[in-house]
């Protein structure tokens, strides 16, 4: 932590307004309306220039030093490969040195890091030696303490069951683990040691019973600050579960956007109710989350979408997610402030042994010989819009060129359809639009790029996207006096490090705590009932003790909804809202 400086970087943002969101909330009736209980007796803030809020006046107050934190993030999704024996062989953020001298080297601007956290998921890898040669080397360092983490160790010790424990570890051995290394300055920062997170995201079953995998979890530590203010951050590693957003987005009846949206909320609110009981969500306390989020790319007619960054810009959805955990105001961000889709980084779904090398589109229909115009991905190269628009082009010179030959081009809607026609259109499986997105972007482009592609056995949640990611939970008042630099301009993904369907993805953060609010955030008014009935989870208070022991299964949630007595349940016109036992 430091106090006071301000040097200029690529990418900074929170110190001052930005553009207005465009989305409006409507107002639904009354009978339709469960309200948030965190609302605040000011209610919404008038004329909010900020996604999220509008700058707090300053007028006449006295300038003070800003505290400063540096953190550093890496994420590597190992894809349960065991080809890799050792920390040490893997690559630094870009490729550049090896993992351990990223971790201790300078960040961009040439300063040390404050923090470094490292999430492995679906890992094989050793730690105890790696941490062990570390602590003995690095004694005198800027980063000389160090917490680590194994999901697999930590459901052994959460839970009462032998034969369970013993179903992880084969679980274990087969799926891989979940893993993290925080890695801190001892003179800047202390353990918590009573804010432990861990939690398990359990979505398999086998003869109708749930079989907990390690490497679908999240778990954190924290720490505190030894200087200035006692701030918290508590830094969980996580591997978010996949089927029931794969399943949204394609299933012919529902909105897939909405349905991928959903499953992402319900993960959230298990990491906040776990928080929440580890007394983790006070206005002292930054909650950051990192890993494998399994955020997907949503096609919907000529619509793309981001689940995860549509989510975090959903009030109501987010209003959802905190449904009577008593919190205060707050909300999930994303620490890098995407505001479209089209900028996000593609970091799934790539070929095992095959890098990523760009080249001209404008060569020719097929992108151009690689062997003639490829180069290495940079990490900004390769992105959703980049995706996207090659494809359209190629599909708009395909059509063009069928045209001059005088052969009639597949028909092709481009208008944007309605909702009943969008599903109409869905009905022999939404996958389609996804299988004809990548089949135009041709396999030249895509081994060019070293995506994958397998027609036969094609499903829409593997389409590239954006599914490595760093978010945080804060409470307004904390937030609203946040602001954050990047020096190397946000995620930087690293596509030289094979081995993995993913590529690995660093981040790194000047993070500045104002002494007074920079901002004011817009309070959550409302989430509806239906919203709160498909991301409240029964269990959460019938069945407190199952869920720690991963004993309850996101489909016996769902059925759970069925079985409630009345009086655990509040009607509210048409629909039913859970309410806390307690």
């Amino acid at each position: 932590m430091r106090m006071g400086a301000s040097a200029s970087t690529p990418a900074s943002y929170g110190s001052e307004s930005t553009k207005s969101s465009p989305r409006q909330n409507r107002t639904p009736r009354n009978e339709d309306l469960v309200f948030f209980a965190q609302l605040t007796p000011k209610g919404l803030m008038e004329g909010a220039s900020e996604p999220h809020g509008s700058p707090a006046s300053s007028s006449s107050r006295p300038k003070q030093a800003a505290a400063e934190y540096r953190i550093r993030f890496f994420n590597f999704n190992l894809g349960n490969n065991s080809n890799f024996s050792s920390l040490d062989e893997l690559q630094g953020p870009g490729g550049r040195g090896r993992f351990q001298d990223a971790v201790m080297g300078p960040m961009a601007d040439g300063r040390d890091a404050d923090i470094s956290f490292a999430t492995f998921v679906e890992t094989r890898l050793p730690m105890r030696t790696w941490i062990r040669d570390y602590l003995a080397a690095h004694r005198g360092s800027r980063l000389d303490s160090l917490l680590s983490q194994n999901a697999r160790r930590e459901g052994t010790q959460n839970t009462r069951s032998r034969l369970r424990s013993f179903v992880e570890g084969l679980a274990a051995s087969y799926n891989g683990n979940l893993k993290s290394l925080l890695l801190f300055s001892s003179g800047e920062f202390k353990e918590d040691p009573n804010s432990k997170v861990f939690g398990r995201l359990t979505e398999a079953t086998i003869a109708g019973l749930p079989v907990p995998n390690p490497k679908k979890a999240f778990m954190g530590r924290s720490v505190v600050g030894q200087r200035g203010e006692d701030i918290r951050f508590s830094f969980v590693g996580a591997h978010f579960p996949i089927a029931k957003l794969a399943s949204a987005l394609e299933d012919p009846t529902v909105d897939p956007l909405h349905g991928a949206k959903i499953a992402l909320a319900r993960t959230l609110r298990k990491v906040l109710l776990k928080a929440n009981r580890r007394q983790l969500t006070d206005e002292k306390t930054v909650i950051f989350v990192q890993g494998d989020l399994n955020s997907r790319t949503v096609l919907r007619g000529t619509e793309v979408h981001d689940a995860l960054l549509e989510l975090l810009d959903d009030d109501a959805m987010q209003a959802a997610i905190m449904h009577e955990l008593e919190l205060p105001p707050g909300r999930w961000r994303e620490v890098v402030p995407y505001s479209s889709v089209n900028d996000l980084p593609v970091t799934y779904k790539f070929h095992l042994n095959l890098a990523c090398s760009t080249f001209d589109d404008e060569l020719g229909p097929s992108g151009g010989d690689s062997s003639e115009t490829g180069s290495p991905c940079s990490p900004s190269t390769l992105t959703i819009g980049h995706v996207i628009a090659s494809a359209r082009r190629s599909a708009e010179q395909s059509a063009s060129s069928a045209t001059d030959n005088d052969i009639k081009p597949p028909e092709r809607k481009t208008s944007k359809p309605s909702s009943a026609s969008l599903r109409s259109a869905q009905s022999g499986g939404s996958s389609d639009i996804y299988r004809r997105t990548m089949t135009d972007l041709g396999p030249d482009r895509l081994a060019n790029w070293g995506v994958v592609f397998k027609q036969d056995h094609f499903r829409a949640f593997r389409f590239p996207a954006c599914a490595d990611r760093v978010i945080y939970w804060a409470a307004d008042s904390l937030a609203d006096r946040l602001s954050w630099e990047l020096p190397r301009g946000g995620y930087e993904v690293n596509h030289a490090q094979l081995g993995s369907d993913h590529r690995p993805v660093s981040l790194e953060v000047v993070l500045r705590l104002a002494p007074a609010a920079l901002r004011t955030s817009r309070n959550l008014a409302f989430a509806t009932c239906g919203l709160v009935e498909g991301v409240v989870s029964p269990s959460e208070n019938e069945l407190p003790d199952l869920e720690d022991e991963g004993l309850v299964s996101e489909d016996d949630e769902l059925q759970g909804r069925q079985s409630l007595p009345e009086d655990q349940m509040k009607r509210t016109g048409s629909c039913a809202m859970f309410i806390s036992s307690v």
